[in-house]
């Protein structure tokens, strides 16, 4: 009989595990609680085209990652830009030699392709897992339930798995694997790890710009990225932008004001005229003629310390975590995580 399989997550880690474990002819269904696929790589669909607001770009380093991506080079490109850092108020060309890797249109054209053939259930946010005998149930947050999975892989972000596992006790066996070895560190460490908040403001404009740069890397109070949108393939004629806030900054500002957590408001505004004005400044340019403006908070954008396990698996119980932060928080190391799990224990 057919092994099921529930993935939570519909970004990098979960498409890959899900696709690899489908091909190995396990029945898969994925849920995710947002409107599309993607994850941190999503994209803004508008009528001026698309907005990567999220993971602006990637890189590929490991062999296995580029063997996997050679199915999909045909939509998968290097974004020839120019890209600079600003230090101390100085611009700098960036030397070092990396190729960018794009997917053409959007940024998460990629996974849309990966989720080609998966049952993938949309806007499901998963709220409990629950064990029936050998058999795993999952409930949603409109007390919907998705019974008889043989296997539950988590790949949500660290405080969301942990939130699923907690009360489940007899999952004492949940090993962690790291290069050369396998310890057991128990579910208590999925609590432990810690993620940084990232604000990123989405700009389309009517004027005509050239800032001199395509991606600017900053070393600023506030500023993290300002990246030129349009510079991209096939991501639209206007000048768009994409201006993400320093970490630090976005968990210092989101411990002091509460409110901003939730989706509209003053103070949400205030973040969005926090970052164009810091922009203005390092520019030395006061935007005209804002097309399109749409401020989003990534809640976990980003381990806070290098991670070197691989993933974490109970085999007694048939639960599975992996994704990103389990290695280095790149979409390379999302796609590391899911790719060993499937290969290395299914």
């Amino acid at each position: 009989m057919t092994q099921k399989i529930a993935v939570i997550g519909a970004g990098m880690a979960g498409l890959t595990v899900g696709k690899i474990l489908s091909k190995k002819g396990f029945s898969v269904d994925i849920f995710d609680k947002g409107r599309g696929v993607g994850g941190r790589m999503s994209s803004r669909r508008t009528e001026w085209g698309y907005l990567d607001h999220g993971c602006q770009y990637f890189t590929v380093k490991d062999p296995l990652f580029k063997e996997f991506l050679q199915e999909y080079n045909s939509s998968i490109t290097v974004w020839q830009g120019r890209f600079f850092s600003w230090i101390e108020g100085h611009f700098q060309e960036v030397a070092e030699e990396k190729s960018r890797y794009l997917p053409i249109t959007s940024m998460n054209t990629l996974c849309k392709q990966m989720a080609l053939n998966i049952n993938i259930c949309l806007q499901t946010r998963i709220v409990s897992l629950q064990q029936q005998e050998d058999k795993w149930i999952l409930v949603d947050e409109q007390s919907n339930y998705y019974e008889n999975y043989d296997w539950v892989i988590i790949t949500a972000p660290p405080i969301q798995t942990w939130d699923l596992i907690k009360t489940h006790r007899n999952i004492i066996d949940l090993v962690s694997t790291e290069t050369g070895e396998t310890g057991i560190r128990g579910i208590a460490s999925i609590e432990s790890v810690q993620m940084y908040p990232c604000y990123s403001l989405m700009l389309v404009i009517a004027e005509e710009k050239d800032f001199g740069f395509d991606g600017l890397q900053l070393e600023h109070p506030i500023l993290g990225w300002i990246g030129v949108n349009s510079s991209k393939p096939a991501r639209g004629k206007k000048l768009s932008l994409i201006i993400q806030s320093n970490f630090h900054w976005a968990e210092n500002y989101l411990a002091s004001n509460q409110e901003v957590l939730q989706p509209d408001g003053d103070s949400r505004n205030l973040v969005a005229e926090i970052l164009k004005k810091e922009v203005e400044k390092v520019l030395s340019h006061n935007f005209e003629g804002i097309l399109y403006e749409s401020l989003h908070l990534w809640r976990y954008a980003l381990p806070k310390k290098p991670n070197t396990k691989k993933y974490y698996i109970d085999k007694s119980n048939q639960l599975a975590v992996c994704g990103d932060w389990c290695f280095q928080g790149k979409v390379e190391s999302a796609f590391l995580s899911a790719y060993l799990l499937a290969t290395e224990e299914f």
